[in-house]
């Protein structure tokens, strides 16, 4: 066990001792906070005539009012970050989906880019074979023509 703190605190004009292991600051504004809800009770048109008792049990149902809400907030934050969660998981999915597409894209890329490397390379010599049998047949034609000049 940790140790303890004990600290004198004023609530709704009265002296208590308050001890506990959490630290004097936090004891103390423990005691303001109740202190500050107990002044709001009390400042209520209608608990004018209240005795001190009714106004602690009043303020007693305000503090746990407001635990509740607090409670209640807290588990609607923790749903939504369970839901944000959930959303963050099926996006990284599609992540790794659009990862593997893209590497399967980027892999088709390169082949096509090599085809076509090929098929460039397949023409040039097509070109240069078009060229040979041009110069072949037109020397073909020369010659048939200087012998027929002859």
């Amino acid at each position: 066990m940790g140790e303890k703190n004990k600290i004198e605190v004023i609530i709704g004009g009265r002296v208590y001792t308050l001890v506990g292991e959490e630290s004097q600051e936090y004891l103390q504004r423990v005691a303001l906070y109740i202190d500050k809800k107990m002044n709001e009770v009390r400042k209520a048109e209608s608990s004018r005539k209240l005795s001190t008792n009714m106004i602690a049990i009043l303020t007693s149902i305000n503090v746990a009012d407001d635990l509740f809400k607090t409670k209640e907030a807290l588990k609607d934050a923790f749903d939504d970050i369970e839901a944000l969660k959930k959303q963050l998981e099926e996006k990284d999915k599609q992540l790794d989906i659009y990862q593997n597409e893209l590497g399967n894209i980027q892999q088709e890329n390169i082949a096509l880019k090599d085809k076509i490397d090929e098929i460039q390379l397949e023409i040039m010599r097509s070109k240069m074979e078009l060229e040979e049998y041009i110069n072949i047949f037109d020397s073909g034609l020369k010659n048939k023509s200087l012998s027929d000049d002859n």
